[in-house]
């Protein structure tokens, strides 16, 4: 791509009609998040919406970078509200422009498929067969198994005693009186002779 520059990105747009979802109400709201949205912000106004009753459904919507905040999103709302889920994963075509810079060479003209991701939130009720129903106040398979874990994990091993007979198991007695350890350590060594310093000769007498 040496000869080639970048040209214009023509993104597939994504109206209220061609939502992957099925009997959706008249009004709802439509809340699209992207890489750099501040969640804080978008979730104070779904707050406000739904605690005015101006809304009783809404959609979160994020495709590439904004995938993992409308989860978030969706996620701390339901904590507040005993909303229904329903969530739909779909695909978003980019077509991207490379133009030439050299004579004789042509457009180049690539499709890229971006990951997206839509949820719907409500506090209706909705059809116990619908694919992908997550009702209000349960969890998915993933939570649950997830939530096992870690209360496994934050479980205590062992009493202290356990825990230090594990550590002599794994890394074997350290202790210094590793021959006998009911002895003491002095014990273990032969025993030591003391030598005697000589006695310094008796002066003798000096003749007068």
């Amino acid at each position: 791509m040496m000869h080639y520059r970048k040209g214009e990105n023509i993104e597939e747009e994504i109206t209220k009609e061609n939502l992957p979802f099925e009997n959706l109400p008249k009004d709802f709201l439509w809340m699209h998040v992207k890489g750099g949205t501040k969640v804080s912000n978008v979730i104070d106004y779904a707050k406000k919406s739904l605690d005015k009753a101006e809304y009783r459904t809404l959609v979160w919507s994020g495709y590439g970078g904004g995938i993992v905040k409308t989860i978030s999103c969706a996620e701390i709302l339901k904590r507040s509200y005993p909303l229904h889920q329903i969530t739909r994963l779909t695909y978003k075509t980019i077509e991207e422009q490379w133009e030439p810079q050299m004579e004789g060479l042509e457009q180049i003209i690539a499709n890229r498929q971006i990951p997206c991701i839509h949820i719907l939130l409500t506090l209706d009720e909705v059809d116990e067969k619908t694919n992908g129903l997550q009702k209000s106040g349960n969890k998915t398979s993933f939570w649950v198994e997830r939530s096992a874990n870690d209360s496994k994990s934050n479980q205590p091993s062992g009493s202290g005693r356990n825990r230090k007979d594990q550590g002599k198991q794994r890394y074997g007695n350290q202790n210094k009186n590793s021959r006998n350890p009911n002895k003491p350590f002095n014990q273990n060594k032969p025993p030591q002779q003391k030598q005697q310093r000589p006695k310094p000769p008796n002066p003798e007498p000096m003749d007068s």
